[in-house]
């Protein structure tokens, strides 16, 4: 057969065609089956793989690099016991406190586990810790509850003297009858170990009883032999009245001039017993003088003691003047014939107006003043006070007069009571504003009253 030669006008567009559809083609598989074309590493763009991108399961160990799944990587809650490796939980892995009962295997906590002092009372279980447990000789004093050692705990014979506090033997740690006469020191039996009633006859010693054990006013009529009080037997002073049986002293039995005051009954002695004119002074007693006892006038004044006489021994009207002190009451006078002036518009004291008076007793005072007194012009007043010490006597400041031509005034203050002490007492004056006042010819006179 023989070869044509083709034109290439006709070839051309038989290889565009070609190429066209082969490309075609091409894409259509690589839509519609995009895996079995091969993608390069070169070919996809950085972050362009979308988690939609990877298949299930697609990200498996051998595409992960090393050290590339970080705890944000891995979701939540997934992280499984089989996931990790034998040994790898250290402790800084461990957040402080998630170690719980639960986590810890029985028996895995060991000697060395266990820091120094780190268990205490209440990690222990009641009756955990056994005598085994205990290091021999290491139990002190200080670790035993108070009465926690019982008798069955106490070895017998193992409490010896030394272990006994003084003291802390007290009856009810005593077995009865188990002090017996061997384990009392000599002599240390007192009267305060004796029970009532509990030393009889027998258990006395005769000829131990001597007068010192007996006690006071217990050796009675039936205790004493007949006949056996002799002289010899009594001590001076020891027999008192109600020893002796009524009427059983006789004269014979009483040594003559024996018989002292201490001897005597009240009453005893009447008057046929009393010699005559053998009454002294001393022989009486107090208040036994009574006025029937006293001849009338016979009184004089040797026989009243100082201050005997008061108030209720003196008859009512019964002293005169001439029975008083001169200074039974306190009086002080004054006076001045002298002219005297002020323009004071506020008290001074009044010129010659002035006595001192010494009261012995809280005292009703009278302060008695006269003047001749005048002022300068119509319109004036002169006014004046008594003073004693600081007490202003009653009624205070009193107007005495406001005449312009010479008269006589007087008046009469008092204060009371005053207490008792040394006082000056003065008139004190003075005159409306612009205005003059005068006294002439005037008199203080001061007396004190019992108040």
């Amino acid at each position: 057969m023989s070869k044509e030669k083709v034109p290439m006008k006709i070839v051309v567009p038989i290889i565009v065609v070609t190429w066209v559809l082969s490309l075609v083609s091409s894409l259509a598989i690589m839509m519609m089956m995009p895996s079995l074309v091969p993608v390069r590493r070169e070919q996809i763009a950085d972050s362009s793989i979308s988690s939609e991108k990877v298949a299930a399961s697609a990200i498996i160990t051998a595409k992960l690099a090393n050290g590339s799944v970080t705890s944000e990587k891995i979701l939540d809650g997934t992280i499984i016991a089989e996931d990790l490796a034998t040994g790898s939980i250290i402790t800084v892995k461990i957040a402080n406190g998630n170690v719980t009962t639960e986590k810890i295997a029985d028996g895995a906590i060991i000697n060395t586990t266990i820091a120094d002092y780190a268990v205490i009372t209440r990690k222990l279980a009641n009756d955990s810790v056994t005598s085994v447990k205990i290091l021999d000789g290491t139990i002190t004093a200080v670790d035993l509850a108070d009465n926690s050692i019982v008798t069955a705990r106490i070895a017998n014979g193992n409490v010896t003297w030394e272990k006994i506090a003084d003291g802390a033997i007290v009856t009810i740690k005593l077995a009865n009858d188990s002090v017996t006469n061997a384990k009392i020191v000599d002599g240390t039996i007192t009267a305060e170990d004796l029970g009532t009633g509990s030393v009889t006859t027998f258990k006395i010693a005769d000829g131990n009883v001597t007068t010192e054990k007996i006690a006071d006013w217990n050796v009675t009529t039936a205790k004493i032999a007949d006949g056996n009080v002799t002289t010899e037997k009594i001590a001076n002073d020891s027999i008192v009245w109600f020893k002796l049986a009524d009427g059983n002293v006789t004269s014979a039995k009483i040594l003559d001039g024996t018989i002292t005051v201490d001897d005597l009954g009240p009453n005893s002695v009447t008057t046929v017993q009393i010699v005559d004119g053998t009454i002294t002074v001393d022989d009486l007693g107090p208040n036994s003088v009574t006025s029937p006892k006293i001849v009338d006038g016979t009184i004089t004044a040797a026989d009243l003691g100082t201050g005997s006489v008061g108030t209720d021994e003196i008859i009512n009207g019964a002293v005169a003047s001439i029975d008083l002190a001169t200074t039974a009451i306190p009086y002080a006078s004054t006076y001045s014939a002298a002219i005297t002036s002020t323009i004071s518009t506020s008290l001074v004291d009044m010129a010659g107006m002035s006595v001192t008076l010494t009261l012995a007793r809280p005292s009703y005072v009278l302060v008695m003043f006269s003047s001749e007194a005048y002022v300068s012009a119509s319109g004036g007043f002169l006014l004046m006070k008594a003073m004693i010490g600081s007490y202003t006597a009653l009624p205070g400041l009193i107007f005495l007069t406001g005449e312009t031509t010479m008269s006589t005034r007087a008046y009469i203050f008092y204060y009371s009571p005053v207490p008792t002490g040394t006082y000056t007492v003065k008139i004190q004056w003075e005159v409306t504003s612009g205005f003059t006042a005068y006294a002439v010819y005037r008199t203080l006179n001061v007396i004190a009253l019992p108040a």
